[in-house]
Protein backbone atom coordinates (compact mmCIF):
# COMPACT_ATOMS: atom_id res chain seq x y z
CA UNK A 1 0.00 0.00 0.00
CA UNK A 2 1.41 3.48 -0.90
CA UNK A 3 2.84 5.42 2.03
CA UNK A 4 1.59 8.80 0.75
CA UNK A 5 -2.01 9.81 0.10
CA UNK A 6 -2.85 13.13 -1.58
CA UNK A 7 -6.20 14.35 -0.30
CA UNK A 8 -8.08 15.46 -3.39
CA UNK A 9 -11.07 16.31 -1.19
CA UNK A 10 -9.14 19.10 0.54
CA UNK A 11 -11.17 22.31 0.89
CA UNK A 12 -11.18 25.51 2.91
CA UNK A 13 -12.75 25.41 6.36
CA UNK A 14 -14.85 28.41 7.32
CA UNK A 15 -16.91 27.44 10.38
CA UNK A 16 -14.12 27.23 12.95
CA UNK A 17 -14.19 28.46 16.56
CA UNK A 18 -12.30 31.70 17.24
CA UNK A 19 -9.04 31.66 19.16
CA UNK A 20 -9.60 31.95 22.92
CA UNK A 21 -6.98 34.30 24.46
CA UNK A 22 -7.64 32.77 27.91
CA UNK A 23 -5.85 29.58 26.87
CA UNK A 24 -2.38 31.04 26.75
CA UNK A 25 -2.97 33.18 29.83
CA UNK A 26 -3.92 30.04 31.72
CA UNK A 27 -0.79 28.20 30.59
CA UNK A 28 1.40 31.16 31.50
CA UNK A 29 0.04 30.91 35.06
CA UNK A 30 1.15 27.28 35.45
CA UNK A 31 4.46 26.19 37.03
CA UNK A 32 7.41 25.91 34.63
CA UNK A 33 5.79 27.81 31.75
CA UNK A 34 8.13 29.07 29.06
CA UNK A 35 7.79 28.89 25.29
CA UNK A 36 9.35 25.78 23.79
CA UNK A 37 12.03 26.35 21.13
CA UNK A 38 11.49 26.62 17.39
CA UNK A 39 14.86 25.27 16.30
CA UNK A 40 16.33 25.70 12.83
CA UNK A 41 18.03 22.74 11.14
CA UNK A 42 19.90 24.40 8.23
CA UNK A 43 22.02 21.36 7.30
CA UNK A 44 18.99 19.11 6.87
CA UNK A 45 17.14 21.92 5.06
CA UNK A 46 20.02 22.11 2.58
CA UNK A 47 19.91 18.33 2.06
CA UNK A 48 16.15 18.55 1.38
CA UNK A 49 16.61 21.49 -0.99
CA UNK A 50 14.39 23.84 1.00
CA UNK A 51 14.84 27.28 2.56
CA UNK A 52 14.07 26.50 6.21
CA UNK A 53 13.37 23.38 8.28
CA UNK A 54 12.15 24.32 11.74
CA UNK A 55 11.42 21.98 14.65
CA UNK A 56 8.92 22.97 17.32
CA UNK A 57 10.61 21.06 20.13
CA UNK A 58 8.07 19.96 22.75
CA UNK A 59 10.51 17.73 24.64
CA UNK A 60 10.23 19.96 27.72
CA UNK A 61 6.78 21.46 28.19
CA UNK A 62 5.48 22.73 31.54
CA UNK A 63 7.85 20.46 33.44
CA UNK A 64 6.99 17.30 31.46
CA UNK A 65 8.57 15.68 28.41
CA UNK A 66 5.71 16.06 25.92
CA UNK A 67 3.20 18.55 24.55
CA UNK A 68 0.17 16.74 26.00
CA UNK A 69 0.07 18.83 29.18
CA UNK A 70 -1.13 21.80 27.10
CA UNK A 71 -4.38 20.06 26.23
CA UNK A 72 -4.78 18.09 29.45
CA UNK A 73 -4.34 21.14 31.68
CA UNK A 74 -6.80 23.34 29.81
CA UNK A 75 -9.39 20.58 29.47
CA UNK A 76 -9.09 19.72 33.17
CA UNK A 77 -9.54 23.34 34.16
CA UNK A 78 -12.60 23.76 31.94
CA UNK A 79 -14.09 20.43 33.00
CA UNK A 80 -13.64 21.10 36.72
CA UNK A 81 -15.12 24.58 36.36
CA UNK A 82 -18.17 23.16 34.61
CA UNK A 83 -18.68 20.16 36.89
CA UNK A 84 -18.43 21.52 40.42
CA UNK A 85 -21.17 22.91 42.61
CA UNK A 86 -19.83 26.28 43.72
CA UNK A 87 -22.03 26.60 46.81
CA UNK A 88 -20.00 26.98 50.02
CA UNK A 89 -16.66 26.93 48.16
CA UNK A 90 -15.90 30.60 48.64
CA UNK A 91 -14.98 31.00 44.97
CA UNK A 92 -18.10 32.93 44.01
CA UNK A 93 -20.08 32.43 40.82
CA UNK A 94 -19.29 30.12 37.92
CA UNK A 95 -18.43 33.22 35.91
CA UNK A 96 -15.90 34.21 38.59
CA UNK A 97 -14.26 30.79 38.32
CA UNK A 98 -14.24 30.87 34.51
CA UNK A 99 -12.55 34.27 34.68
CA UNK A 100 -9.95 33.09 37.19
CA UNK A 101 -8.94 29.51 36.40
CA UNK A 102 -6.06 29.62 38.84
CA UNK A 103 -4.77 26.38 40.30
CA UNK A 104 -5.72 27.70 43.74
CA UNK A 105 -9.36 28.21 42.76
CA UNK A 106 -9.54 24.95 40.82
CA UNK A 107 -7.96 22.97 43.65
CA UNK A 108 -10.40 24.45 46.15
CA UNK A 109 -13.50 23.44 44.22
CA UNK A 110 -12.12 20.10 42.98
CA UNK A 111 -11.21 19.01 46.52
CA UNK A 112 -14.54 20.16 47.90
CA UNK A 113 -16.31 18.07 45.25
CA UNK A 114 -14.00 15.08 45.89
CA UNK A 115 -13.43 14.71 42.17
CA UNK A 116 -11.31 11.89 40.75
CA UNK A 117 -9.75 12.36 37.31
CA UNK A 118 -9.88 9.51 34.79
CA UNK A 119 -7.95 9.14 31.54
CA UNK A 120 -7.09 6.53 28.94
CA UNK A 121 -3.56 6.78 27.63
CA UNK A 122 -0.67 5.13 25.90
CA UNK A 123 1.71 7.30 27.87
CA UNK A 124 2.00 11.08 27.71
CA UNK A 125 -1.64 12.14 28.10
CA UNK A 126 -2.09 10.03 31.21
CA UNK A 127 1.01 11.47 32.80
CA UNK A 128 -0.25 14.98 32.06
CA UNK A 129 -3.63 14.25 33.66
CA UNK A 130 -1.79 12.78 36.64
CA UNK A 131 0.22 16.00 36.95
CA UNK A 132 -2.97 18.07 36.92
CA UNK A 133 -4.47 15.88 39.65
CA UNK A 134 -1.31 16.45 41.70
CA UNK A 135 -1.61 20.22 41.24
CA UNK A 136 -5.26 20.12 42.31
CA UNK A 137 -4.66 17.80 45.26
CA UNK A 138 -7.08 15.14 44.03
CA UNK A 139 -6.79 11.54 42.85
CA UNK A 140 -6.35 10.25 39.31
CA UNK A 141 -6.99 6.81 37.80
CA UNK A 142 -5.14 6.26 34.52
CA UNK A 143 -6.01 3.30 32.29
CA UNK A 144 -3.47 1.92 29.81
CA UNK A 145 -3.52 -0.82 27.15
CA UNK A 146 -1.29 -3.87 27.52
CA UNK A 147 1.27 -2.51 25.02
CA UNK A 148 2.33 0.36 27.32
CA UNK A 149 5.80 -0.28 28.73
CA UNK A 150 7.01 -0.09 32.33
CA UNK A 151 8.83 3.21 31.80
CA UNK A 152 5.62 4.96 30.76
CA UNK A 153 3.62 3.42 33.60
CA UNK A 154 6.29 4.40 36.11
CA UNK A 155 6.22 8.02 34.96
CA UNK A 156 2.46 8.11 35.54
CA UNK A 157 2.62 6.59 39.01
CA UNK A 158 5.41 9.03 39.90
CA UNK A 159 2.81 11.78 39.44
CA UNK A 160 0.78 10.17 42.23
CA UNK A 161 -1.82 8.58 39.95
CA UNK A 162 -2.85 4.94 39.95
CA UNK A 163 -2.34 2.93 36.76
CA UNK A 164 -4.74 0.19 35.68
CA UNK A 165 -3.89 -2.06 32.74
CA UNK A 166 -6.68 -3.00 30.33
CA UNK A 167 -6.41 -6.33 28.53
CA UNK A 168 -6.83 -4.84 25.09
CA UNK A 169 -5.70 -2.13 22.70
CA UNK A 170 -5.99 1.64 23.01
CA UNK A 171 -9.49 1.76 21.51
CA UNK A 172 -10.76 -0.72 24.09
CA UNK A 173 -9.01 1.21 26.85
CA UNK A 174 -10.86 4.40 25.86
CA UNK A 175 -14.21 2.63 26.19
CA UNK A 176 -13.37 0.93 29.50
CA UNK A 177 -12.11 4.19 31.00
CA UNK A 178 -15.31 6.00 30.08
CA UNK A 179 -17.40 3.27 31.74
CA UNK A 180 -15.24 3.35 34.88
CA UNK A 181 -15.56 7.13 35.19
CA UNK A 182 -19.33 6.96 34.76
CA UNK A 183 -19.60 4.23 37.41
CA UNK A 184 -17.52 6.09 40.01
CA UNK A 185 -19.41 6.33 43.29
CA UNK A 186 -21.41 9.50 43.72
CA UNK A 187 -20.79 10.64 40.16
CA UNK A 188 -17.41 12.03 41.21
CA UNK A 189 -15.41 10.58 38.33
CA UNK A 190 -14.32 13.20 35.80
CA UNK A 191 -13.10 11.82 32.47
CA UNK A 192 -10.37 13.89 30.79
CA UNK A 193 -10.34 12.19 27.40
CA UNK A 194 -8.47 13.31 24.31
CA UNK A 195 -10.49 10.85 22.20
CA UNK A 196 -14.12 11.70 21.43
CA UNK A 197 -16.52 8.80 21.00
CA UNK A 198 -19.20 11.21 19.74
CA UNK A 199 -18.74 14.25 17.49
CA UNK A 200 -20.04 16.67 20.12
CA UNK A 201 -18.00 15.36 23.09
CA UNK A 202 -16.92 18.56 24.82
CA UNK A 203 -13.76 17.66 26.74
CA UNK A 204 -11.78 16.36 23.73
CA UNK A 205 -12.57 19.66 22.03
CA UNK A 206 -11.06 21.49 25.01
CA UNK A 207 -7.99 19.30 24.61
CA UNK A 208 -7.64 20.56 21.03
CA UNK A 209 -8.25 24.13 22.18
CA UNK A 210 -5.44 23.80 24.72
CA UNK A 211 -2.86 23.19 22.01
CA UNK A 212 -3.40 26.75 20.74
CA UNK A 213 -0.58 28.01 22.96
CA UNK A 214 1.94 26.05 20.88
CA UNK A 215 0.81 27.83 17.72
CA UNK A 216 0.71 31.24 19.36
CA UNK A 217 4.39 30.68 20.15
CA UNK A 218 5.17 29.50 16.61
CA UNK A 219 3.63 32.66 15.12
CA UNK A 220 5.96 34.77 17.27
CA UNK A 221 9.02 32.60 16.75
CA UNK A 222 8.79 32.16 12.98
CA UNK A 223 9.42 35.88 12.50
CA UNK A 224 12.36 35.82 14.94
CA UNK A 225 13.97 32.78 13.31
CA UNK A 226 13.35 33.44 9.60
CA UNK A 227 12.56 37.14 9.39
CA UNK A 228 9.23 36.38 7.74
CA UNK A 229 5.79 35.01 8.57
CA UNK A 230 5.76 32.54 5.68
CA UNK A 231 5.13 28.88 6.49
CA UNK A 232 4.61 26.63 3.47
CA UNK A 233 4.24 23.23 5.17
CA UNK A 234 3.41 21.97 8.66
CA UNK A 235 4.03 18.31 9.54
CA UNK A 236 2.14 16.86 12.50
CA UNK A 237 1.85 13.34 13.93
CA UNK A 238 -1.52 11.64 14.26
CA UNK A 239 -2.66 9.30 16.99
CA UNK A 240 -6.35 9.86 17.66
CA UNK A 241 -6.01 13.18 15.83
CA UNK A 242 -6.31 15.96 18.44
CA UNK A 243 -2.99 17.66 17.64
CA UNK A 244 -3.41 17.45 13.87
CA UNK A 245 -6.91 18.90 14.28
CA UNK A 246 -5.42 21.79 16.27
CA UNK A 247 -2.86 22.33 13.48
CA UNK A 248 -5.56 22.53 10.81
CA UNK A 249 -7.77 24.77 12.98
CA UNK A 250 -5.01 27.27 13.69
CA UNK A 251 -3.61 27.60 10.20
CA UNK A 252 -7.04 27.74 8.58
CA UNK A 253 -8.30 30.57 10.79
CA UNK A 254 -5.04 32.56 10.87
CA UNK A 255 -4.83 35.16 8.07
CA UNK A 256 -2.09 34.42 5.51
CA UNK A 257 -1.75 35.17 1.84
CA UNK A 258 -1.18 31.44 1.25
CA UNK A 259 -2.25 28.73 3.67
CA UNK A 260 0.41 26.14 4.49
CA UNK A 261 0.13 22.57 3.26
CA UNK A 262 -0.80 20.35 6.20
CA UNK A 263 1.02 17.02 6.17
CA UNK A 264 0.17 14.30 8.68
CA UNK A 265 2.22 11.28 9.65
CA UNK A 266 1.18 7.95 11.17
CA UNK A 267 2.90 4.63 11.82
CA UNK A 268 2.35 2.10 9.04
CA UNK A 269 0.84 -0.18 11.65
CA UNK A 270 -1.76 2.34 12.91
CA UNK A 271 -2.77 4.58 10.01
CA UNK A 272 -6.41 5.30 10.83
CA UNK A 273 -6.46 8.81 9.30
CA UNK A 274 -4.89 7.76 6.02
CA UNK A 275 -7.27 4.79 5.79
CA UNK A 276 -10.23 7.09 6.46
CA UNK A 277 -9.17 9.64 3.84
CA UNK A 278 -8.68 6.91 1.26
CA UNK A 279 -12.29 5.71 1.53
CA UNK A 280 -13.85 9.10 2.31
CA UNK A 281 -15.31 8.21 5.70
CA UNK A 282 -14.06 7.56 9.20
CA UNK A 283 -12.67 4.05 9.46
CA UNK A 284 -10.95 1.94 12.10
CA UNK A 285 -7.83 -0.12 11.52
CA UNK A 286 -6.27 -2.94 13.50
CA UNK A 287 -3.36 -1.16 15.19
CA UNK A 288 -0.31 -3.31 15.82
CA UNK A 289 3.08 -2.75 17.43
CA UNK A 290 5.05 0.40 16.74
CA UNK A 291 7.77 2.21 18.65
CA UNK A 292 5.50 5.26 18.27
CA UNK A 293 3.31 4.08 21.13
CA UNK A 294 1.56 7.43 21.51
CA UNK A 295 0.39 7.14 17.90
CA UNK A 296 -0.78 3.53 18.09
CA UNK A 297 -4.49 4.30 17.70
CA UNK A 298 -6.86 2.33 15.51
CA UNK A 299 -9.66 4.89 15.49
CA UNK A 300 -9.75 8.67 15.17
CA UNK A 301 -11.42 10.89 17.72
CA UNK A 302 -14.92 11.44 16.35
CA UNK A 303 -14.79 15.21 16.79
CA UNK A 304 -11.66 15.69 14.64
CA UNK A 305 -12.69 13.81 11.50
CA UNK A 306 -14.82 16.65 10.04
CA UNK A 307 -11.80 18.97 10.32
CA UNK A 308 -9.12 16.55 9.12
CA UNK A 309 -11.03 15.27 6.09
CA UNK A 310 -11.19 18.81 4.70
CA UNK A 311 -8.02 20.35 6.12
CA UNK A 312 -5.27 17.78 5.58
CA UNK A 313 -3.48 17.93 2.23
CA UNK A 314 -1.11 14.95 2.48
CA UNK A 315 -1.39 11.89 4.75
CA UNK A 316 1.75 9.81 5.16
CA UNK A 317 2.90 6.68 6.91
CA UNK A 318 6.38 5.81 8.12
CA UNK A 319 7.83 2.56 9.41
CA UNK A 320 9.73 2.19 12.66
CA UNK A 321 13.11 1.96 10.93
CA UNK A 322 12.59 5.39 9.35
CA UNK A 323 11.58 6.83 12.72
CA UNK A 324 14.64 5.32 14.40
CA UNK A 325 16.87 6.96 11.77
CA UNK A 326 15.15 10.30 12.37
CA UNK A 327 15.70 10.02 16.14
CA UNK A 328 19.45 9.62 15.63
CA UNK A 329 19.57 12.41 13.05
CA UNK A 330 17.86 14.81 15.45
CA UNK A 331 20.31 13.82 18.19
CA UNK A 332 23.20 14.87 15.95
CA UNK A 333 21.62 18.32 15.84
CA UNK A 334 21.01 18.60 19.57
CA UNK A 335 17.35 17.62 19.69
CA UNK A 336 16.57 14.60 21.85
CA UNK A 337 13.25 13.21 20.71
CA UNK A 338 11.25 10.09 21.36
CA UNK A 339 9.74 8.12 18.46
CA UNK A 340 6.53 10.14 18.23
CA UNK A 341 8.60 13.30 18.27
CA UNK A 342 10.85 12.16 15.43
CA UNK A 343 8.06 10.84 13.21
CA UNK A 344 7.52 14.25 11.58
CA UNK A 345 11.15 14.44 10.45
CA UNK A 346 10.91 10.90 9.10
CA UNK A 347 7.85 11.98 7.12
CA UNK A 348 9.35 15.08 5.51
CA UNK A 349 12.52 13.19 4.55
CA UNK A 350 10.33 10.59 2.92
CA UNK A 351 8.10 13.18 1.23
CA UNK A 352 11.15 14.78 -0.37
CA UNK A 353 11.79 11.50 -2.21
CA UNK A 354 8.23 10.97 -3.45
CA UNK A 355 7.90 11.29 -7.21
CA UNK A 356 5.43 13.98 -8.23
CA UNK A 357 5.75 15.93 -4.96
CA UNK A 358 8.43 18.57 -5.13
CA UNK A 359 9.57 20.65 -2.21
CA UNK A 360 10.65 24.11 -3.34
CA UNK A 361 13.86 26.04 -2.59
CA UNK A 362 11.47 28.57 -1.04
CA UNK A 363 9.76 26.05 1.25
CA UNK A 364 9.57 26.91 4.95
CA UNK A 365 8.62 23.74 6.77
CA UNK A 366 7.63 23.44 10.44
CA UNK A 367 7.70 19.96 11.94
CA UNK A 368 6.28 19.27 15.37
CA UNK A 369 8.40 17.20 17.73
CA UNK A 370 5.84 16.07 20.27
CA UNK A 371 7.92 14.24 22.88
CA UNK A 372 11.36 14.03 24.41
CA UNK A 373 13.78 11.16 24.52
CA UNK A 374 12.50 7.88 25.98
CA UNK A 375 13.28 4.21 25.82
CA UNK A 376 11.91 1.98 23.08
CA UNK A 377 12.56 -1.49 21.72
CA UNK A 378 12.72 -2.18 17.98
CA UNK A 379 10.99 -5.36 16.81
CA UNK A 380 12.91 -7.33 14.24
Amino acid sequence: MPSVYINTGRKALTDLPPRDPKVRSFHESLPHYRPTPLAALPEIAQQLGIQHLLVKDESSRLGLTAFKILGASWATAKAVAKRVDLKSTGVGTREDLENDLSLKNLASVAQAAELVLYAATDGNHGRAVGRMAKYLGIKARIFVPTMVDEEAKSKITNEGATVEVINGDYDQTVIDTKLAAEEHEGGKGLLISDTALEVDDEIPQWIVEGYQTMFDEIEEQILEVTGQQTITHVVAPVGAGSLSSAVVTHFERTPRSTKPTIVTVEPESAACLKASLEIGKMASVHATFTICTGMCCGTLSASVWPILKDGVSVAMTVHDGEVDEAIHLLQKHGIYAGPCGAASLAAIRKLARVEGIQLSPNSVIVIICTEGERGYQMQI
